[in-house]
């Protein structure tokens, strides 16, 4: 069956375009005694840490290890304490799922321990864009508030014509943003790549336009183990990232394909939430679609978003089950839904 598996991996890239807990052991940080972390076994060799950020899978073996994302820069210590608890070996090589912080944050800690960083092509991207983006804003701050000191003078051009002088002086031109140097990924993929890592044939699949435009799944062939990033989220409404390539559908269709391939005995590691397995994702996909048609037919009877927002019954029974507890909650996952659909239908369909 685990043959199998991989080799509808391998086919699920040309379709795109192109459980239990048996351990668990809290870490700390000597500069925090709270525990924030845990680790759970999911086979002898791999482990999931859970904290703050999105889940991290770690496989430990003969080789060394390999590490798949890694939350938010102030977790690297107590990360890497953990990981020291299983094995003295280094951390060889680390994944990005995707480039958002919560599973990218302690990319330049993680190097500057010696770790080879991995993602697709678009999540490196991602990565330098969001840094560019910030750094835009925080020039933009700057010469704001530069004009507004020197508008005391009474005449706003000339303010502005200062403010470019000083900016210049000061080297504050948009034009000269550099990214900071090692915090990403040094090695890129455009499609798969294939890892051969403590005894097993590690598998990592570039997923077009799902979660966002630069998603990876990593399985463990021997192991029977996905990690999915937030391609998958255990138990709770998904976020789709629309502005850096995300799709409603494309998520649904990345689900649909999964669980074509995975079998009863798949342990999945979701990007967020619990240790999954094969009727987990299925329970997800399955609200997901529901939802997109329930909601879609409203949007075509000329319902409004808030005429829709207002039927709680929609989402009752994934709100009993806790999927709107997190970061996106029922109304936020239906506006979207809605949004969506009114994209895709503009104008609701003649009454008869």
């Amino acid at each position: 069956m685990r043959t199998y598996i991989s080799l509808a991996l391998i086919f699920l890239i040309g379709v795109f375009p192109c459980s239990s807990q048996d351990g668990d052991v809290k870490g700390t940080t000597p500069s925090n005694t709270a525990r924030t972390i845990t680790m759970i076994r999911v086979t002898d060799s791999i482990y999931m840490l859970k904290g703050k950020g999105g889940n991290i899978g770690v496989s430990v073996g003969e080789d060394g290890i390999l590490m798949i994302d890694n939350q938010f820069a102030p977790a690297s210590e107590e990360i890497l304490n953990l990981v020291r608890s299983l094995s003295e070996k280094p951390v060889q090589f680390l994944v990005n799922t995707h480039h958002h912080g919560d599973h990218t944050g302690g990319n330049k800690n993680m190097i500057a321990n010696g770790t080879v960083v991995l993602s697709s092509d678009n999540a490196r991207k991602r990565m330098i864009q969001g840094e560019r983006d910030a750094f835009n804003k925080k020039q933009d701050e700057a010469f704001s508030k530069l004009v507004k000191e020197l508008e005391a003078s009474g005449n706003k051009a000339k303010a502005v014509e200062k403010a470019k002088e000083k900016s210049k002086e000061k080297g504050a031109d948009m034009s000269e943003f550099e990214a900071t140097k090692n915090a990403y990924p040094m090695i890129t993929f455009s499609k798969d790549m294939t890892f051969h890592y403590n005894g097993e044939k590690v598998m990592v699949f570039h997923i077009h336009n799902a979660h966002t435009d630069g998603d990876a799944l990593v399985y463990f062939t021997e192991s029977n183990v996905l990690h999915t990033g937030d391609v998958f989220v255990n138990g709770r409404y998904p976020f789709i990232d629309r502005e850096n390539g995300g799709d409603y559908d494309g998520y649904i269709r990345a689900l649909s394909q999964i669980l074509n391939i995975i079998d009863e005995e798949t342990k999945i590691i979701p990007g967020h939430g619990e240790l999954g397995n094969k009727g987990n994702m299925k329970y997800s996909h399955d609200m997901m679609v529901a939802l997109k048609n329930s909601i879609s037919f409203h949007v075509l009877s000329g319902k409004t978003k808030e005429e829709i927002l207002a039927m709680k019954e929609l989402t009752k029974e994934y709100d009993a089950a806790g999927f709107g507890d997190f970061y996106i909650t029922a109304e936020k996952f239906v506006a979207m839904i809605y949004d969506e659909a009114k994209r895709k239908y503009p104008k609701p369909a003649p009454k008869k």
